[in-house]
């Protein structure tokens, strides 16, 4: 569903149907909009990539992604200072895999369903990590000049690693249960993280340490968002 944060109404309903019976419809897991607000990429329980056009409904790409559910998404913008820089996206998966993705446009080919869908953003397979229990969440870090790959798993570790290399920099230890939800602020000097243990806990990126646990809720916490150039954030459970 597409909605109207001003008002709070829904806008658009958008169905997923199946890519493998075309009866019955996917189940959506994890979402994020595209730039331009034009098209959203959906990960689904049965571990599709799709990606919806917003004002027709259409479902205009689709990818097996993952074997399993895909829990998590992210997107990455070019940086600015790299001509070669692509919008990328991460996806995290019970299948024990966080894998990266390029945007690109899709070309004419014989195929005819294809055909109809020439210029439509797809995505393409770059980068596979392997993870050792299944991913719950991933995201993106903000910073140009240290751009973090930010990976909570079902094990309860958060484990970050360089996004250029997919070397391994931090471990943060400290949920007594997954967490479910990552945000990283505008700065990259902290990192908030919300888990099914009804806590939130406030760590830095530049060692890990844990800043600060938080009890503010009485169930799982589901959602968690920095507001933009602060260190302020919401939490939903």
């Amino acid at each position: 569903k597409i909605w109207n944060v001003g008002n709070r109404s829904c806008l658009r309903s958008l169905p997923l149907a199946s890519v493998s019976t075309k009866k019955q419809g996917s189940y959506g897991l994890c979402s994020v909009f595209l730039p331009g607000d034009t098209h959203v990429v959906v990960g689904t329980r049965e571990g599709y990539l799709m990606i919806v056009d917003i004002a027709s409904g259409d479902i205009v790409y689709t990818e097996k992604a993952h074997d399993k559910e895909i829990w998590s998404i992210d997107m990455k913008k070019p940086s600015g200072y790299n001509a070669d820089d692509r919008i990328t996206l991460v996806t995290g998966s019970a299948d024990k895999t966080v894998k990266f993705w390029e945007l690109e446009s899709q070309d004419d080919d014989s195929d005819e369903e294809a055909s109809n869908h020439v210029g439509q953003p797809m995505v393409v397979h770059t980068r596979t990590l392997e993870s050792s229990d299944d991913v719950i969440a991933v995201r993106y870090s903000y910073s140009n000049e240290k751009r973090l790959v930010i990976v909570s798993t079902l094990d309860c570790l958060i484990k970050v690693f360089f996004d250029d290399t997919l070397k391994f920099f931090l471990s943060l230890y400290g949920h007594t249960l997954p967490a479910l939800a990552l945000d990283a602020s505008d700065d990259d000097a902290i990192l908030a993280s919300g888990g099914a243990d009804k806590s939130i806990k406030i760590w830095g990126l530049d060692f890990g340490d844990t800043h600060r646990t938080l009890y503010g809720h009485s169930d799982s916490i589901t959602d968690l968002k920095f507001v933009r150039k602060t260190h302020n954030f919401f939490t939903s459970s």
